[in-house]
């Protein structure tokens, strides 16, 4: 993605009020890492493509979408966990400083791993990245203040 696509993405991001992941998209934008969102039925994520290039790689698996099922829903969940050199399981609501963190840790670490996913099933991510690999340095960031996220309102899905 060209640095002005990054640019419109920004600000996309901020019009839909996900403006936490401007720190991220910020740190692509500026080359100092790539990102990659594979779908739930992604076998075999891209790793090649991200490769030559020599930057960090941010894998960011968004399983916060009011289906989330854990990693068992993830056709390539494993092979993630192989990769993955760090792991955040983010089970709250996105704050930049979340995001910040995140980009940080990969240039520090080159293959991060950021599973958001609501606080019911952060733990099952946990055991499932622990139980495999208990050498895979992992962290859990959870709401403060209840469940994440907050179904709407039935009257309120469309």
């Amino acid at each position: 993605m060209k640095r002005e696509d990054i640019a419109r993405v920004i600000g996309q991001a901020e019009l839909a009020g996900a403006g936490f992941y401007v720190p991220l998209l910020r740190h692509a934008k500026q080359g100092d890492l790539n990102i990659c969102w594979p779908q739930r039925d992604t076998v075999q994520p891209p790793f090649y493509r991200f490769s030559k290039s020599g930057r960090p790689l941010v894998v960011v698996v968004g399983d916060d979408d009011y289906r989330s099922a854990g990693p068992g829903t993830w056709a390539c969940a494993a092979k993630l966990r192989a990769w993955a050199a760090f792991a955040i399981v983010h089970g709250t609501g996105g704050k930049p400083e979340h995001y910040q963190m995140a980009a940080n840790a990969a240039m520090e670490v080159r293959r991060l791993l950021l599973i958001e996913t609501t606080s019911a099933a952060a733990q099952e991510w946990a055991a499932f990245l622990f139980e495999r690999s208990p050498k895979l340095p992992f962290m859990g960031v959870l709401p403060p203040d209840g469940p994440h996220p907050v179904m709407p309102a039935r009257g309120d899905l469309h």
